[in-house]
């Protein structure tokens, strides 16, 4: 399993207007998510790279096409619960439901809204194979995972994948380090967490594509490097990438989990 690289990418409503005190509808953030979702598939279809897709119910009920373009372009779709803003413990299985009914595909993965904790017992009980809701690093206002493994775990019948960080500190090189970080410390970064667990996991946000301009409510951090300014330094990721093998979370997953056992 050595040398492999898994992108994935968030597919919700953008819903972080809320989180400022700002007022957005289910239907705008799923359209402003919908416009950074094109931008990442016609780059990944120039590069032939494929990536893992975790798509909210809400997205998948009012995107049906767009879901059903990324199970025909080769990629892997996986859930991200129901409503992200507001995330019950019901979604693990509305989600599964919602998002194999509009994909035409059975559904391997899980990642919670926010990487909140998740329940393995409830994942494994609805079928799922594995999940990915672990950043083993520390977010301020959100989580503290620095005592989390960095490679694959089983927890119960559930393995669970961990996206990639730093050593040392366990830096996150996660959707905001591409913002704020040069993009050849990035890249760097990337080697390193290759070089030391065998693999690059990493994940974004369709919206972090799109024009977030409109939305002065939300921190200029975040906005900076987004929209096609993001595009432009994923493609460069991607091509200082490429001498490693980019493959789907499930992939990654079917020939690591026997060694897990």
């Amino acid at each position: 399993m050595s040398g492999k690289v898994m992108l994935s990418f968030d597919v919700e409503e953008f819903d972080l207007p809320r989180e400022h005190g700002g007022k957005i509808s289910v239907e705008e953030g799923v359209e402003v998510s919908a416009e950074g979702l094109k931008k990442i598939l016609e780059l990944l279809e120039k590069y032939k790279v494929k990536a893992t897709f975790f798509v909210t119910g809400n997205f998948a009920k009012c995107q049906p096409g767009l879901v059903k373009r990324i199970v025909k372009e080769g990629h892997e779709v996986a859930c991200h619960g129901v409503d992200h803003f507001e995330p019950k413990l019901t979604d693990v299985a509305q989600s599964k439901k919602i998002v194999e009914k509009v994909a035409g595909v059975k559904v391997q993965g899980y990642r919670q809204p926010r990487m909140f904790k998740i329940d393995y017992k409830e994942l494994e009980k609805c079928g799922y194979v594995y999940d990915s809701s672990v950043n083993p690093a520390w977010v301020p206002g959100r989580y503290n995972h620095r005592k989390e493994p960095r490679k694959p775990y089983m927890c119960g019948g559930v393995v669970e994948v961990p996206v990639s960080v730093a050593s040392g500190m366990r830096v996150p090189l996660f959707w905001l380090a591409l913002h704020l970080f040069p993009v050849w410390l990035y890249k760097k970064m990337a080697k390193l967490a290759l070089a030391e667990t065998d693999y690059f996991a990493t994940y974004f946000h369709p919206w972090e594509f799109a024009n977030l301009k409109p939305y002065g409510m939300i921190p200029g951090y975040i906005k900076m490097n987004s929209g096609d300014a993001l595009v432009a330094r994923l493609e460069s990721v991607i091509v200082g990438l490429k001498k490693y093998k980019f493959i789907t979370f499930e992939e990654f997953v079917k020939n690591y989990k026997g060694s897990l056992k």
